[in-house]
């Protein structure tokens, strides 16, 4: 059996990394998680299939979501940031101008927050059909 100044010492301990963890005090001293722990991954192997006027961005979801599952995904096209969100690959991003060369980024978010950017898909360029 332990002795109560033992159990006081082991519960004062839990105390304080409930109160870190609370604080979100991550690499600073305490015992919480930092925040980029618990957002998802990139996604991967992203590509891009023009159309007209739009490009059908495909991609394999993170391997890690993070602490929560993930909500959804945000596609950016490069140039012109055009931001378009959906449930799942692929996302269809419209509004593009033909004869312009684009690449498309995704992020993906949970309740936490937003993932950094996956890496850019290989260049497509919307044309007229």
């Amino acid at each position: 059996m332990l002795a109560k100044g033992t159990i006081i010492a082991i519960l004062s301990v839990m105390l304080m990394a409930t109160v870190s963890w609370a604080q979100g005090a991550g690499g600073a001293g305490g015992f919480g998680i930092p925040p980029d722990y618990l957002m998802p991954d990139p996604p991967t192997n992203v590509t891009a299939t023009a159309g007209n006027g739009e490009a059908t961005v495909s991609f394999k979801p993170p391997r890690v979501e993070g602490a929560k599952p993930i909500t959804s995904y945000t596609v950016t096209s490069h140039p012109g940031r055009i931001k378009v969100s959906g449930k799942q690959s692929p996302i269809t991003v419209k509004g593009l101008k033909n004869g312009v060369p684009y690449t498309f980024t995704v992020t993906a978010s949970n309740s936490i927050g937003t993932g950094i950017p996956s890496e850019p898909s290989g260049s497509a360029t919307p044309k007229a059909e």
